[in-house]
C-alpha cells in the first residue's frame, strides 16, 4: 500500500498536478513567482540556481540612468529566458521568453499562432520594430507585448516602470 502512495505522488510531481501557476506572466507586473519592481537578482537565482549567461552592463536608460544587466537562462535549442535587473532599484525591470512555459493569463505563449493568440487576448496584431505586436498592457509604466515572427508567437516581453532598455521596444 505505501509503494502505491508513493508511486501516485511521483506520478502526480511529475505530471505537474501544481498546475502552470509559476509560469504565468501577468498584465500587473508578476512574472510566475517574481515581481517587477520587487525581486532582487539574489532572490531569482536562489530560485533559479546559476544564469547560464549574464549581460554585465547595459546602458543607461532614461528609467535607469546607470543602467543594468540580465541573467540569462537557456530554455532549449534557440531558446532563452532572460531576466534584467535595475542598477538603480536593484529589482527585476524587465522579462522577455521565448519559451513556451510560459504563457498570458489567457494562456497565449510562445511558439502558437500569432492570429490564435490575438484571439484569446482580445487584441490585434499590429506593425512592431522586432516583429507584429500583440499589446497586452502598454501605459506610461509598462510594455507588455506579444512579439510574433513568421505568424508565430516568438517571445513575451514586459518592460517595467524601470526598464533598463534604453528606447521601448524601438
Amino acid at each position: 500500500m505505501r509503494s502505491r502512495i508513493v508511486l501516485a505522488l511521483v506520478t502526480l510531481l511529475l505530471a505537474g498536478c501544481g498546475g502552470q501557476s509559476g509560469s504565468v506572466v501577468h498584465a500587473d507586473g508578476r512574472i510566475g513567482p517574481f515581481r517587477l519592481d520587487m525581486t532582487t537578482e539574489s532572490q531569482l537565482r536562489a530560485r533559479l540556481g546559476r544564469p547560464d549567461g549574464v549581460i554585465a552592463q547595459m546602458d543607461p536608460a532614461v528609467t535607469a540612468p546607470h543602467g543594468g544587466r540580465t541573467l540569462v537562462y537557456v530554455c532549449g535549442k534557440d531558446c532563452r529566458t532572460e531576466y534584467s535587473f535595475n542598477n538603480d532599484t536593484k529589482a527585476l525591470s524587465d522579462f522577455w521568453t521565448q519559451s513556451s512555459r510560459w504563457q498570458t493569463e489567457r494562456g497565449s505563449r510562445p511558439g502558437m499562432p500569432a492570429k490564435k493568440a490575438a484571439e484569446r487576448e482580445g487584441r490585434k496584431i499590429g506593425p512592431g520594430c522586432s516583429g507584429d505586436t500583440i499589446f497586452i498592457r502598454n501605459d506610461r509604466d509598462r510594455t507588455y507585448v506579444l512579439i510574433a515572427w513568421k505568424r508565430k508567437v516568438d517571445t513575451i516581453t514586459y518592460l517595467g516602470p524601470h526598464s533598463t532598455y534604453y528606447d521601448g521596444l524601438c
